[in-house]
C-alpha cells in the first residue's frame, strides 16, 4: 500500500489532508465530497409519503436505477408512514409521518452509522489536526 501511494516506507504515522495532491511522502491527500452533498444525495432514497407529493412539499424520489434488468440495490433505504414504526433502528417523526431505518436493514445501518461519524467531525469547538492513519509495517 505504501509503495501504491507513495508514502515513506519507514514513517509510522500520515497526514490525511484535503487535496488531490499529496505535498510530501508522509500525507495522503484525500479529495472528498462536502457532507450537504453528501447528504443531498441519500436524500434521493427517502419513501417520500405520497401526501407530500400531492401537497407540494418534496420532489418524488427518482425511480430505482436498472442495470442488465435488475434493479440496483440502494445505498440507503429510509422508509416512511403515519404509523410509528415497531422495529427500527433510527426514527424521526415529521409533520405528520414517521421516517426511519429498519433494524433489520444491515446496509442502510452501516451507511447511516458511518454517515453519523462523519459528523462527528464536524461537531468539534476546538481546532483539532487532520486524522492521523497508521499503516503496518510488514
Amino acid at each position: 500500500m505504501r509503495k501504491i501511494l507513495g508514502l515513506d516506507p519507514e514513517a509510522q504515522e500520515f497526514n490525511v489532508v484535503y487535496g488531490t495532491v499529496a505535498t510530501n511522502n508522509r500525507e495522503i491527500a484525500l479529495l472528498t465530497r462536502p457532507m450537504m452533498e453528501i447528504l443531498i444525495d441519500l436524500s434521493s432514497y427517502i419513501d417520500v409519503p405520497s401526501a407530500s407529493l400531492a401537497d407540494g412539499r418534496t420532489f418524488s424520489s427518482p425511480a430505482p436505477e436498472v442495470v442488465n434488468g435488475e434493479p440496483v440495490i440502494p445505498l440507503i433505504r429510509i422508509l416512511s408512514s403515519p404509523q410509528r414504526p415497531e422495529d427500527s433502528f433510527a426514527a424521526i417523526p415529521y409533520r405528520q409521518d414517521w421516517y426511519w431505518i429498519d433494524d433489520k436493514d444491515f446496509a442502510s445501518k452501516r451507511l447511516f452509522s458511518f454517515v453519523m461519524f462523519l459528523f462527528t467531525f464536524l461537531e468539534s469547538d476546538t481546532k483539532q489536526g487532520a486524522p492521523v492513519i497508521t499503516l503496518p509495517a510488514g
